[in-house]
């Protein structure tokens, strides 16, 4: 059975970028795709005749896209929704039926219902599978995919996925630990040469863990494996300038953790500084 890519449409530029890209995955996977644009109905009125203006612009904007992403050469299967409502709501459950949600991200909201900016992050958080954050600029080519490594099983889940899409585009896969020792104020000669040794040593293991397996699983696959001593965030955006991704990983949807994407998700997000997938796990 093919995948299913859900891609977030709004009319914007950032909205097309995001659109070509994921038209160009889902042709390289043969992955069907569906439009989803979704009217903003926070400041509209509750009487029919406004819900049904609002449903019928939704409508002709999201005919606009679909023309527009066949104009693009799209030749895969391609499908649309368009509704009314909130949109976090809305696509978070929409990403029931995807494999790939993919966004794209701009400062703010221009029209009614764009996903972005801020929304990305909120939808990452509750999304039922991977979200994919696009943004304009362009990734350098043969750059790598990188993939931030911290021990924990939602980055197990973000390796798996990021060596997945190495393997199969035949790109290196750039494993980052990022550590950093505790900082207290007035305490930091408590940190010896030999305490800050035994945490490299630390982090050498904990990449060789995250990444063990993948030479047996994907034989061709070149993996480089970077230990940094920055704080996460920093870490991950510096190797991802200009990458073809980066894959982060995402901690549940349990209890309130569902509305928090977590510090180095958000940090990436924010920052943005290549397509940027973030898995479930």
């Amino acid at each position: 059975m093919s995948e299913k890519y859900i891609i977030g449409v709004d009319g914007s530029a950032q909205s097309r970028v995001a659109l070509a890209w994921g038209l160009a995955r889902a042709t390289e996977r043969g992955a069907t795709v569906e439009l989803l644009h979704v009217a903003d109905d926070s400041f509209l009125s509750e009487s029919v005749a406004f819900l049904s203006e609002a449903q019928q612009a939704s409508q002709q904007m999201l005919e606009t896209e679909c023309a527009y992403a066949k104009s693009l050469g799209f030749t895969g299967e391609i499908s649309g929704t368009a509704v009314v409502g909130h949109p976090i709501a809305e696509v978070e459950e929409a990403s029931k039926r995807a494999d790939l949600l993919v966004l794209g991200a701009h400062q703010g909201g221009r029209l009614a219902g764009s996903f972005f900016g801020t929304r990305a992050v909120k939808v990452a958080a509750v999304a039922h599978c991977p979200v994919a954050v696009v943004p304009e600029t362009d990734p350098a080519p043969n750059a790598g995919i990188v993939v931030g490594i911290d021990g924990s099983e939602a980055a197990k889940h973000a390796i798996a996925y990021a060596a997945r899409e190495a393997a199969r585009r035949r790109l290196p896969l750039i494993a980052v630990y990022a550590w950093m020792p505790p900082l207290t104020p007035g305490l930091e000669y408590l940190w010896s040469e030999e305490l800050v040794e035994s945490q490299r040593t630390a982090a050498e293991e904990a990449i060789a863990i995250g990444t063990a397996g993948l030479a047996s699983e994907y034989p061709d696959l070149e993996v480089r494996r970077e230990i940094v001593q920055a704080p996460p965030v920093a870490a991950l955006v510096q190797a991802a300038e200009g990458a073809e991704m980066l894959v982060v990983g995402s901690r549940g949807r349990g209890g309130i953790s569902r509305l928090l994407l977590g510090s180095v998700s958000h940090g990436v997000l924010q920052a943005l500084p290549c397509p940027t997938v973030v898995t479930r796990g």
